[in-house]
């Protein structure tokens, strides 16, 4: 009885040893399936990414001209962000150096327009506007400016740029001396909720003017 006794505890011995053993194997496979699943789940997860990625473009043009006759320039950029339109036309001398520069990448988009003008001799005419559309969350912002002069010596800074609804900027800086009329307006909103300011001077004077528009949220 000892002797079979002994054998039958050797025998439950050697089957819990072979259970373990297998219990190991299928562990371990469950681990490398997993770890395959894991690197698998990556390297997607980087594709998307990688196809996910901003889309934009980048536009830069700069100009100087010098000289006297006709004069006739227009321009506009638009975007879902921001829209920016012009013209300027006359006959006189002129000089004018000029910069415009669009970066957009995604759904962030920036505007930037120098210039600095000189006139004389003649009559020229402008108007302009730059808008914000998606300012305080689609209330909108504007700024326009015309000019019918026969002299005037200006430089000026224009930007414009959107992140999201909460996160635009507009910016209107100018300094000039002229002679003839002058126009400048901005407003916020629109309909009953508009808030809007307009300046005309017709004569002659020098003058500053910077309007900003900011409605960027700042977390402490």
């Amino acid at each position: 009885m000892k002797g079979n006794t002994f054998g039958l505890r050797l025998m439950e011995v050697a089957a819990i040893a072979l259970i373990a053993v297998f219990l190991l194997n299928l562990s371990a496979a469950d681990q490398g399936f997993m770890g395959s699943n894991s690197t698998s789940a990556n390297a997607s997860i980087a594709a998307v990414e990688s196809h996910s990625a901003k889309r934009g473009f980048f536009f830069d043009e700069s100009s100087s001209v010098s000289g006297a006759g006709q004069v006739s320039i227009k321009g506009s950029f638009r975007d879902n962000a921001l829209d920016s339109s012009g013209w300027m036309k006359g006959s006189g001398s002129i000089s004018l150096e000029s910069l415009r520069s669009m970066d957009k990448a995604g759904r962030e988009v920036e505007f930037l327009q120098k210039s600095d003008l000189v006139f004389a001799g003649g009559l020229l005419k402008n108007k302009k506007s730059m808008s914000l559309p998606l300012f305080e969350k689609g209330r909108g912002a504007t700024v326009s400016e015309r000019f019918n002069l026969s002299h005037v010596d200006k430089s000026e800074t224009d930007m414009i740029r959107s992140a999201n609804n909460y996160n635009n900027t507009m910016v209107f800086d100018s300094a000039l001396a002229f002679e003839g009329l002058w126009n400048i307006k901005n407003t916020k909103g629109w309909s009953m909720n508009m808030d809007k300011r307009n300046e005309v001077y017709s004569g002659s004077f020098q003058t500053q003017k910077r309007i900003e528009f900011n409605d960027s949220q700042i977390l402490d």
